[in-house]
Parts: C-alpha cells; sequence; structure tokens
C-alpha cells in the first residue's frame, strides 16, 4: 500500500470535488490518500509520502500561487519522485480542446522547471450562484466571449467524471508499479548471524 498526498487549490469548489473523486478512486485501489488543501498553513512535506499529486484552478490565466510555491519549495523532492498534476479550467471545456488548453499546464513546468509523469487538464464549471454579482458579471462576458453558457440563474458543470476517474486510475498504476520496482530492486534480506551460526550446526 502506497501513501499519496492529494494537494489541491481551489476558489470556488470544483477543483476540490475533482481532487476528491482522485482521493476516493486511490483508496479504492488500496492506496493511503491525504487530501489537503493548498492554503492551510502548515502543508505535510513530500518526502512523507510515496506519490504526490497536485492540482489547481486556473484564475486570471495561471495556476494558484499556493501550488507553484509548494513546487518551488520542494524542487528536488518532486523531481525525484513520482508525481501527477492535474489543471482546471473553462478552457478545457471548449469543444475541440487540446490536452493542454492554452499551453496553461505547458506554462507552469517550464517557469517551475518540474514536469510530473502524469497530467491532464479537466473542463471546470459556471458556478454562477456561488460567484457575487460583480464576480457573475465578469464571468458572464468572459463565457460569452468563449462560447459559453450565460444563463446566471443556475451552475453549470462541464467536467467530464469519467476522466477523471480514468485519471485517477492512471495514477494507481503507475503508483503499483513503482511499488513492485522497488520490491524487485531491494537488496536482499541478509541472514542473522544467530541464523548463520544455526545452519552450521
Amino acid at each position: 500500500m502506497a501513501s499519496i498526498l492529494v494537494l489541491f487549490a481551489s476558489h470556488f469548489g470544483q477543483t476540490r470535488t475533482i481532487a476528491k473523486t482522485i482521493a476516493e478512486e486511490l483508496r479504492i485501489a488500496g492506496n493511503a490518500v491525504d487530501l489537503v488543501d493548498a492554503r492551510r498553513p502548515d502543508l505535510p512535506p513530500p518526502e512523507d509520502y510515496d506519490v504526490v499529486v497536485l492540482g489547481s484552478r486556473i484564475e486570471l490565466g495561471r495556476h494558484a500561487s499556493a501550488i507553484r510555491a509548494f513546487i518551488a519549495a520542494h524542487h528536488e523532492t518532486l523531481t525525484e519522485m513520482p508525481c501527477a498534476f492535474f489543471s482546471v479550467s473553462m478552457a478545457a471545456a471548449t469543444p475541440g480542446a487540446s490536452p493542454d488548453p492554452n499551453g496553461y499546464m505547458t506554462a507552469l513546468f517550464e517557469d517551475t522547471a518540474w514536469r510530473p509523469q502524469l497530467s491532464a487538464a479537466f473542463a471546470g464549471a459556471l458556478l454562477y450562484r456561488q460567484y457575487n454579482w460583480l464576480t457573475r458579471m465578469i464571468m458572464k462576458r468572459i463565457s460569452q466571449a468563449a462560447g459559453h453558457t450565460t444563463d446566471t440563474s443556475r451552475d453549470h458543470e462541464f467536467t467530464d467524471w469519467r476522466r477523471v476517474r480514468a485519471f485517477a486510475r492512471s495514477i494507481a498504476e503507475m503508483t503499483a508499479v513503482r511499488e513492485r520496482e522497488h520490491l524487485i530492486c531491494a537488496p536482499p534480506v541478509q541472514p542473522s548471524s544467530g541464523g548463520s551460526a544455526a545452519a552450521s550446526t
């Protein structure tokens, strides 16, 4: 059983829900998972885990500063261990969107000089009823320009949950492979001196 950290940065809750779904799938696969909000002041170090999964919403064209700061603070450790990353944005909801809409993930990976083994971009949600009036109007204008719904009378979810669960299963598979490799590469257990003496008598 592997120990996995799922660290997320969310604003209105959709990224948190995606992170929670990933954590649940990883637990079903038999892993011990800590689901942690990146806004917490006492974030656990990646050294405490076998695998780290980071996730962030896009806001004003960038991933959350808390996630970027975590990567910077633990860059060497994250570079040397198995990691996964997911990005959440409305750009991913556009029909025919590329695997990295608007190059958001590429920009993050280049800026931080860090690249995870697995990455995915998921469509988020337009939670109009949760926005204050100013944010609602701003998001309505942005959505209109991008061709998304401008119906502010209700919330709209675009996340493909099948893709989210498939991504989680890919993380679980990566984790299982790493565990098998660790067992294969582990040095053989040497017999104790007492065992050797018993064998020679």
